[in-house]
């Protein structure tokens, strides 16, 4: 039984992922034409990288959601939600819109808004704190790319 929560969690966050992914799919030849950074990994490597963060952001969710009534917990958790919605509103802006350049400063507040959940989170649920630590790492990466991605273009 208690496994069942935080499962649903990964659940809802790998299908509103694949959502995301769908809904910007059509523009996926757009980004093809692009030029790109030497270190661009291939294609398939960002679902799969995806998937594994959307799991990891789940389960810092679940945490933080359990902790939101401890002190501090209410601002972990709302940080959390923020740094969510700028984790998921970055595809629609790149790809949807192809502001390549407001793309990568959105990163960079998606970052900050990250660092600023792990701070927070550190004394209420230490345990979400290091599970966005990944997505952090890749967050920076991936501002690296866009940011090729807007100069090489």
């Amino acid at each position: 039984m208690k496994y069942i929560a935080p499962t649903l969690w990964i659940l809802v966050f790998q299908v509103i992922g694949w959502a995301i992914g769908l809904l910007t799919r059509q523009n996926m030849g757009w980004y093809d034409t692009l030029i790109k950074s030497p270190f661009n990994p291939p294609d398939i490597v960002f679902p799969i990288v995806w998937s594994t963060l959307y799991a990891l952001l789940a389960l810092a969710g679940w945490l933080v959601w359990n902790a939101r009534k401890k002190p501090g917990g209410n601002q972990a958790h709302n940080l959390y939600w923020m740094q969510m919605f700028l984790n998921w509103g970055w595809t629609f802006i790149f790809f949807e819109f192809h502001l390549i350049l407001l793309g990568f400063f959105w990163i960079l507040a998606y970052l900050v808004a990250m660092l600023a959940f792990v701070a927070a989170a550190w004394t209420v649920e230490r345990r979400a704190s290091l599970l966005v630590i990944p997505t952090i790492v890749w967050g920076c990466f991936a501002a690296y790319l866009n940011y090729s991605i807007w100069t090489l273009n």
